[in-house]
């Protein structure tokens, strides 16, 4: 049950509250920021425990306050998430520029299974190469199979900051962390009571969204320990289409029926060959003369073509499906979380803690309706006299989208536990160790909703008049030569689908059920550390020195619903999957003082990190990392790092099953597909070796079957990562930093599954014959030639490059009897190059510009504070892109007419608070996207290239923070 908070009983209020908050002032908040230096490490204690106190470096597991950060770092602050206005924390990462919109709530339902998870993902190089850690140790994944953490779970109100280390980090953090490391760091102990509460909506439709916390904890025995629990809860409402954008509805339409090439993003259209009510055409598909509709009374009449059409099925100003009835925004989604700490010191270098945390989420989304083209003969009972004239005898068959059966969608509950213990101290006079042992676990039901029973739908369809009786009913219950089992035809409906509505809720209940999918993840990992900081003493400082062992077990396990694994439903045929792996890791990171206190160089040291794991499915594995830090002087420092790294395939990858798929081909020996080749002759030989006609026509006009999925021989993948750049705090300008960072990195071995497009063309576009592995998963009927089914399965064939500079900027000064900050985080991605074939390097596909891969990301914040007041404004940018899936995709069509590209993501956020002196309160609110930005046309959130648009519109958000003692 939703929480819901009285004193704002509409939008008027709120934007009135809203208002009066902000209307002292207008400035920036200062977003992320960055640590090149030592950061305190958390753990506050008192009395003999002081000395357990430590100087930790982001990106390092060194202490030592002679040792700066080797990598660029970025941080969020508590302060940073709150004046983004999210309940999730998921949502406020996507405004950092170094990660990719790749899962955001909007676009989470992409996928089956994925729908409310927040999964990230640094340099756009994938979420399962990017490690997320929870104070510096691995958290379970929240989906089946993979690695790929949930940060949505993660209580916002007990988030400390953030810590994005950018670069290879496998040495130092292990596997998975070849883009880098995103670390939150949580409260590890807690003092006093507070609770804190949010509401926010927006301008379009009932959008709303709001969260409540309560935060307690209390020392004991006389300060030596402490433990302390926050509760939190979390919710928002379903956004549709059609509350936000109305009945808007672009697509691309062919200049010209006849044109191949020139496009124009058109208004008003859609595709014509299926529609809410049906359509068929007595010619062919794209014979716009012969097309007729049905009306929502079941009568029959031409399809409407007032505007352009193409014979690629799109058309404007038309009879045509209109998508914004069943398209959704955002998803129905509550989450609760409890988090618990507690510590004890048993003695001036002894402490013992516990990390506890259990999440409960419920995520409801809804997407489009079931689909098909439904062959109608003759004698079904629902044909009017005007359709059967039509008909004349002669099958036909009926394009639809049958939303009238009800939206498809998925019902999931996830609940995740996470418990820590450990015991941290010293012994000796400079060893320090932490040994942990850290358990996590995930159950996930995830209803399938709507999922239509296949045999049910066809036999209702297939309706015909009973002869004995007059009555409507299904031909299996008249006719024993059906393929319809005597099960269903004894229960079956009969049926109409002719016009928007036909299909009866009776009808739908019968031939729709709910299947159900049930996940669970399990972590293991115990490890320890030994540290010291002064392991013995150089000319210029101390050599600091941390080893650790680390034993890690992942396990996954779905079970399908029967129905789902028989391919019996509207789903793909999904098998049940399960697997895990251990590893056994040791590790060492090393720093070096070379140089200190000479002229143009104040210190100068050398870092080394080195990790060997062995893992029970690819063997054994290495990471390392090299680093070095020249601190010119007080102001200026310089700092460069080569790593390799490493990611051992997941449980999915591995072992995850192969299942039905779709998708839809282009026969590359079709006679206009073979002048499209890179070699010509290459491919006309390999497909008259197939035995392919040269007037080979490709006749398929549906998606292609084939089989997807997991592969048990696979290698790990292998990165090499480089970071060179400054950091600049001028002593002649206090408060002031600057830090360029230039990085690159290079993925080879990449685990990749070819589409089915890509396996027929490597087939006969091998200089060597058809004599090759492509060819054997491609299979032809022997008769037609036409492709009847592709196997596609991971291999290790894939590889990635991208580059880029990374620049941060903050300014802190006096102003006007207040503060001052300035922030600006901004990442230049110079280059994105993905090698489907590594071995090929010649087929590289550019990305850059693409949508999803923007050239620019920024954030730029400014905020003034004085007394009880802190307002900032937040701009968070990126550059437009072409709107093809790759560059190369956009010049290989020079024909778009308009428009190609699509423009710059650019919104506005406001945020204000008031500290009501020594009373313990405050009130803040805000406003996001405050000009009310829309996206590009067609953009709408939904997609991985699109989510980097602000989609939500204009909406408003106030709470209150209320500290008891």
């Amino acid at each position: 049950m939703k929480i819901e908070i009285t004193m704002l009983p509409n939008k008027k209020l709120l934007y009135t509250a809203i208002c009066a908050v902000n209307m002292m002032s207008s400035a920036l908040y200062a977003q992320n920021k960055e640590i090149t230096s030592q950061q305190l490490n958390s753990q506050e204690t008192t009395g003999d425990a002081k000395q357990l106190e430590t100087v930790s470096v982001t990106g390092s597991r060194l202490f030592n306050p002679n040792v700066v950060s080797p990598q660029p770092v970025s941080v969020l602050t508590a302060e940073d998430i709150k004046a983004t206005g999210a309940v999730n924390i998921g949502d406020a990462l996507t405004t950092m520029p170094q990660l990719a919109t790749t899962f955001t709530m909007g676009n989470s339902t992409r996928y089956i299974g994925t729908a409310g998870v927040a999964m990230q993902d640094l340099r756009n190089l994938g979420t399962s190469r990017t490690l997320v850690l929870v104070n510096g140790r691995r958290m379970v994944s929240s989906s089946s199979g993979t690695s790929a953490v949930d940060t949505n779970l993660i209580p916002t109100d007990w988030i400390e900051r953030v810590e994005i280390i950018t670069g290879g980090a496998s040495a130092v953090y292990g596997a998975d962390a070849v883009s880098g490391v995103i670390n939150f760091i949580l409260k590890k102990q807690y003092e006093g009571a507070n609770f804190h509460a949010q509401y926010g909506s927006s301008e379009h439709g009932s959008f709303n969204k709001g969260l409540v916390a309560v935060t307690g904890g209390t020392n004991f025995a006389d300060d030596r320990g402490n433990i302390a629990a926050s509760l939190e809860h979390s919710w928002q409402d379903p956004l549709e289409f059609r509350d936000r954008f109305g009945h808007a509805s672009y697509r691309e339409i062919l200049a010209s029926p006849g044109s191949k090439y020139s496009r124009i993003l058109t208004p008003n259209s859609g595709g014509y060959t299926r529609t809410l009510g049906g359509t068929f055409s007595l010619g062919g598909d794209f014979d716009v003369s012969k097309r007729y509709v049905f009306d929502p009374d079941g009568s029959v009449r031409r399809q409407r073509f007032d505007g352009p059409y193409d014979l690629n099925g799109g058309c404007a100003d038309c009879d045509r499906n209109d998508a914004s009835k069943y398209t959704q925004l955002q998803p129905d989604y509550e989450r609760v979380t409890l988090n618990t700490v507690a510590s004890f010191d048993v003695q001036e270098n002894q402490r013992f803690y516990f990390e506890g945390l259990y999440n409960k989420a419920n995520v409801e989304t809804h997407s489009s309706p079931a689909f098909g083209t439904y062959s109608i003969r003759a004698d079904n009972a629902f044909i009017s006299p005007d359709l059967a004239a039509l008909m004349d005898g002669k099958t036909i068959r009926v394009g639809r989208l049958d939303l009238d059966a009800g939206r498809r969608g998925e019902n999931t509950e996830r609940k995740t536990m996470r418990v820590v213990i450990g015991t941290e101290g010293m012994f000796g006079d400079d060893w320090q160790y932490d040994a942990s042992i850290n358990y996590g676990r995930t159950h996930e039901r995830r209803q399938n909703l709507n999922n239509r029973i296949v045999e049910r739908f066809n036999a209702g369809l297939d309706a015909v008049i009973d002869q004995m009786t007059g009555k409507t009913v299904c031909r299996s219950q008249v006719d024993p030569n059906t393929d319809i089992s005597p099960e269903v035809a004894a229960g079956c409906i009969p049926f109409s689908i002719f016009g928007e509505g036909a299909i009866e809720p009776k009808a739908a209940d019968w031939f729709n059920t709910t299947t159900l999918t049930k996940t669970q993840l399990t972590q293991f990992v115990a490890g320890g550390s030994l540290t010291n900081n002064s392991l013995f003493e150089l000319a210029a400082g101390p050599v600091s020195f941390a080893t650790g062992l680390e034993y890690r077990r992942e396990t996954s396990r779905q079970r399908t619903d029967p129905l789902d694994q028989s391919g019996a439903t509207f789903l793909n045929a999904i098998p049940d999957s399960s697997g895990s792996y251990n590893v056994k890791e040791i590790w060492a990171e090393g720093a070096i003082p070379l140089l200190h206190d000479l002229p143009l160089i104040k210190s100068l040291t050398l870092g080394a990190a080195a990790r060997y794991s062995d893992y029970d499915t690819v063997g054994s594995t290495e990471a390392w990392r090299y680093n070095l830090d020249w601190a010119v002087n007080d102001s200026l420092r310089f700092r460069g790092n080569m790593s390799a790294a490493v990611r051992a395939p997941n449980i999915d990858e591995l072992f995850g099953g192969q299942s039905q798929n779709f998708g839809f081909i282009d026969d590359p020996c079709a006679s206009a597909e073979i002048s499209l080749a890179k070699n010509p002759e290459v491919r006309r030989a390999n497909c008259a070796a197939l035995n392919i006609p040269a007037d080979h026509t490709d006749t398929v006009s549906e998606t292609n079957k084939g089989l997807s999925g997991s592969n048990p021989n696979l290698s790990p993948e292998t990165g090499r990562s480089w970071t060179a750049g400054f950091v600049l705090t001028p002593a002649s300008l206090p408060g002031f930093s600057l830090n360029v960072d230039y990085w690159k990195i290079r993925l080879s071995d990449a685990i990749s599954a070819l589409s089915f497009q890509q396996t027929a063309e490597r087939c006969v576009d091998a200089p060597s014959g058809i004599g090759n592995a492509f060819c054997q998963n491609v299979r032809r009927n022997q008769t037609s030639g036409q492709i009847e089914y592709v196997i596609s399965i991971n291999e290790n064939i894939a590889a990635i490059e991208t580059d880029g500079v990374d620049i941060s900027a903050s300014y802190s000064h006096d102003f006007l009897g207040g503060k001052m900050r300035w922030k600006l985080d901004a990442t230049r991605t110079l280059g994105y190059t993905d090698y489907p074939f590594q071995d090929d390097p010649d087929e590289g596909e550019d990305y850059l510009g693409a949508l999803g891969f923007p050239k620019w990301k920024a954030t730029l914040g400014i905020n003034y504070a004085r007394d009880d007041w802190d307002v900032s404004w937040y701009t968070r940018f990126a550059s437009g892109t072409v709107r093809q899936d790759t560059y190369d995709a956009y010049r290989a069509n020079p024909y778009y007419v308009q428009p190609g590209k699509a423009g710059s993501a650019i919104s506005h956020d406001i945020r204000s608070s008031y500290d009501f002196d020594e009373s313990g309160w405050q009130v803040y609110g805000g406003i996001t996207n405050l000009f009310n930005s829309d996206p590009p046309v067609v953009l709408y959130g939904t997609s991985l290239g699109s989510a980097v648009y602000e989609t939500i519109g204009r909406a408003y958000f106030l709470g209150i923070n209320y500290k008891f003692f």
